[in-house]
């Protein structure tokens, strides 16, 4: 009988029950059974997160919890559980997000049928819905939700393209974790960015399938500040400080190494992005153009009739005046003719003098 793949779970969190909650609710409610669960409170307090375990004594044997002394950032914390792990593949599913109840089937049934076809698949993606959310008083309110990146194309992720910006979250993706050991795990230097810095990294050596289907929640809270804020929404000034530090330092590598490879194609790859995405722009300001060319075109079109009326008109002055002045000469002339024009039309008769 074939033994069935395993999952890893990692879940880091600190301070964070209310989310925490939810997340070791979307592992247990899994349709796939065969996964284990690694929570990493990462310096947070010990009680709260043992209570919530304590909750699930059903899957003692595949929840462990590991209680860092205190915070050692979001990558060191993934490593800390990967290196527990004796699965098959695994997933970081951060406390804030979530899953459909068929993330792991799905994935599993997808990914295995992919790698018969092309073996250098190691990992899978599905589409992930963005949930925006409030978190007021320890409950937590759905305000929207939106497709996050359904605009990914079936079949394989393209590393040029994952080489400008990360394309899924950590929660949509689950790769082998023979693989994730082979590169190293993640980039503990990294305070952010070091799921897009792992994911190029894996797509290096390995290929990612897509799977089209919305398995995955990706949840945001917009105005939230504190425990309860997303790094990427919250440290958007870090994330763009750390992404250039990359670039730099990958174009660095190229030029101090070997000429021409991953630094100076991923740095170019972004200077192309940034023009091909001001495209929209240019062409709108090319219809613009083009409006205000045909409503000049228009203006000087009317400018020409009014001149055209305006000549039209002048003429027409000009004629009534030498007709005016034909009138004018010709009373003149009558009044030199007739001394008193008036006599003409009298009609009271003269008496004689007595």
């Amino acid at each position: 009988m074939n033994k069935k793949p395993t999952v890893g779970i990692i879940t880091r969190t600190k301070n964070r029950s209310v989310l925490l909650r939810r997340a070791i609710e979307s592992v247990t409610n899994q349709t796939y059974p065969h996964w284990k669960l690694v929570i990493v409170n990462d310096g947070g307090e010990r009680e709260s997160v043992d209570a919530l375990v304590s909750l699930h004594p059903e899957y003692a044997d595949q929840i462990t919890v590991i209680h860092n002394p205190s915070s050692v950032g979001m990558e060191a914390a993934s490593n800390i559980g990967l290196k527990t792990l004796d699965t098959d593949h695994a997933v970081i599913h951060d406390d804030d997000d979530s899953w459909a109840v068929n993330f792991l089937e799905q994935s599993l049934t997808t990914l295995h049928a992919e790698q018969k076809k092309i073996p250098t698949i190691q990992g899978i993606v599905c589409y992930s819905t963005m949930v925006a959310e409030t978190v007021k008083d320890e409950k937590v309110t759905i305000d929207y939700t939106e497709p996050y990146n359904h605009w990914i194309k079936p079949g394989l992720i393209s590393l040029d393209r994952m080489l400008y910006e990360n394309m899924f979250p950590p929660i949509s993706f689950l790769f082998s974790l023979k693989v994730c050991k082979e590169l190293g795990y993640f980039n503990e230097a990294l305070p952010v960015l070091g799921d897009w810095d792992f994911h190029i990294k894996f797509l290096l050596k390995y290929d990612i399938a897509v799977l089209p289907e919305f398995l995955a929640n990706y949840h945001h809270r917009f105005n939230a500040t504190g425990v309860m804020a997303n790094t990427v929404i919250a440290g958007v000034d870090k994330h763009m400080l750390y992404r250039q530090q990359l670039l730099n330092q990958w174009l660095r590598e190229d030029l101090n190494g070997t000429g021409t490879g991953l630094g100076t194609y991923i740095n170019e790859r972004v200077h192309m992005e940034y023009i091909l995405r001001q495209m929209p722009y240019l062409s709108e300001i090319k219809q613009e153009t083009s409006a205000i060319k045909q409503e000049t075109s228009a203006i000087k079109q009317e400018t020409s009739a009014i001149k055209q009326e305006t000549s039209a008109q002048m003429q027409s002055t000009i004629h009534l005046l030498e007709k005016s002045d034909r009138i004018i000469h010709f009373i003149e002339k009558m009044k030199k003719t007739l001394k008193n024009p008036f006599k003409l039309f009298s009609t009271k008769k003269e008496t004689p003098n007595d």
